[in-house]
């Protein structure tokens, strides 16, 4: 992998400036988007560095460190991937094999897609079955067994390989195959293969792991600000979809890895390669889909993205620049933590790669029915009006796990086809409305999932 070299003294004096100013965007935004604590890892020029703010809680504040542990949601969908990709390298498991081979009890209620559906599949969204189901409510060792019985029930909502919708109940099934591949539990393998070998020493599944050591904790925002959220978001079938704990030195330990900075263990360079590179071409919201990276760019600089969200009260995001041997993590414990990581990575890809943004605003039209209807995912569901205005809905899984709604989202259709963009901003696609063969639409593709018409 080419990377960019070190910079010269003299600029990365410069740079080490800059990084007083991200440290006041940082607290204003915070303050400004009642997100109540935040901690921020940037790696560039070789060195990382670490910037925190605010509290880990409102009720019993402390103040967010280094070490301070977060829910990092969603990226330990890419550890389970360093792991499956381990297992490839040793010979225990075939990329393209089928997940019978590894599980042959294992069915869906298409009994086609079961026999067909692959790890490749699993890893890059495109299994097709149902993406989001309800957690179970175990600690036990055998949750996760558990679990992927109720898949038989689960609907086809299209053929393996030929769509991508994000899938939390691809990566449930990937950490059973993991389980039974190394006959041992999930989280043992982890730590062993991932956390381990890579010093990852404050990064734990376990909230009583966490619970003994300084953690933050998520929170609701209302109109009168931050309230905790007294959830841990996941119970253990949930673990190998969202379930890492992590401090944002930890956070960089496992940047450094994957941009080729920390040795080859447990995964080599070559595939480490293979897991950024495009398998499935996506166009919204992310030009492409990886092993499990989700693939951008910007002022043409290529990203290696993802992030995770803890039932909208721990939000992170967390992006490489592999060209650039560069990192930039975001932990947060609030719903807006999402704008805040944004922002603070907009921040950072242009004031120290020089990667602006582009300033575009793209030509949209005027709304047609056609388009109005029920949109439904499992548990995220749509209602879209005919004025383009899209409204979250919330299951009664949504409300059991403490989220408590978000705000609604109002689109507008691009020029010359079924893209749609924020109507406050439109300057990138962000879904996309699909066609089935008579030209009827058919899924509203919007948060990277594939929402199916019910009416």
């Amino acid at each position: 992998m080419a990377t960019k070299p070190p910079a010269a003294a003299g600029q990365q004096d410069e740079r080490m400036a800059d990084l007083t100013h991200l440290q006041s965007l940082l607290d204003s935004e915070a303050t400004s988007l009642h997100v109540p604590g935040a901690a921020v890892g940037v790696l560039f020029d070789g060195a990382e560095h670490v910037l925190t703010t605010g509290v880990t809680s409102v009720d019993a504040p402390a103040p967010v460190t280094a070490d301070t542990l977060f829910q990092i949601g969603s990226t330990t969908k890419t550890v389970t991937a360093t792991v499956i990709m381990h297992l490839v390298e040793e010979g225990r498991l075939d990329l393209d094999g089928r997940v019978r081979t590894y599980l042959p009890g294992f069915r869906l209620a298409d009994e086609a897609a079961a026999r067909e559906v692959t790890i490749r599949h699993l890893l890059t969204h495109t299994g097709g079955f149902l993406g989001d189901i309800d957690d179970g409510e175990s600690w036990g060792d055998g949750a996760l067994a558990d679990a992927i019985k109720v898949y038989e029930r689960l609907p086809q909502l299209f053929a393996p390989g030929t769509l991508a919708s994000y899938s939390n109940a691809g990566f449930r099934l990937l950490g059973r195959v993991i389980e039974v591949v190394c006959g041992e539990p999930y989280e043992s393998v982890v730590g062993r293969v991932v956390l381990q070998p890579l010093g990852m020493r404050d990064s734990f599944f376990f909230p009583w792991d966490a619970a003994t050591r300084p953690h933050a904790v998520g929170h609701v925002v209302r109109e009168d600000g931050a309230h905790v959220a007294h959830t841990w978001g996941l119970f253990r079938d949930a673990m190998a979809e969202g379930g890492l704990a992590s401090s944002v030195r930890d956070q960089l330990r496992y940047a450094a890895f994957h941009l080729g900075l920390g040795g080859e263990r447990p995964v080599n360079a070559a595939t480490r390669e293979l897991m950024r590179a495009e398998h499935v071409a996506v166009g919204v919201p992310w030009s492409g889909v990886g092993l499990p990276w989700l693939l951008d760019e910007q002022g043409g600089v290529r990203l290696v993205t993802h992030g995770g969200n803890i039932g909208n009260v721990q939000l992170s995001t967390f992006v490489l620049a592999p060209e650039h041997g560069f990192a930039v993590t975001t932990l947060t414990n609030s719903g807006p933590g999402k704008v805040l990581g944004k922002r603070v990575t907009d921040w950072c890809l242009e004031h120290l790669l020089d990667a602006k943004p582009e300033e575009v605003r793209l030509t949209v039209r005027d709304p047609a029915p056609e388009y109005a209807g029920g949109y439904d995912a499992g548990q995220w569901v749509f209602e879209v009006d005919e004025n383009l205005v899209a409204r979250f809905v919330l299951t009664p899984e949504l409300v059991a796990a403490g989220v408590e709604g978000m705000p609604d989202m109002a689109l507008a259709l691009v020029e010359g086809g079924d893209d749609v963009t924020l109507a406050a901003d439109p300057r990138r696609a962000v879904g996309r409305f699909l066609r089935d063969d008579a030209g009827e639409i058919s899924f509203l593709h919007l948060g990277g999932r594939a929402a199916r018409r019910i009416r």
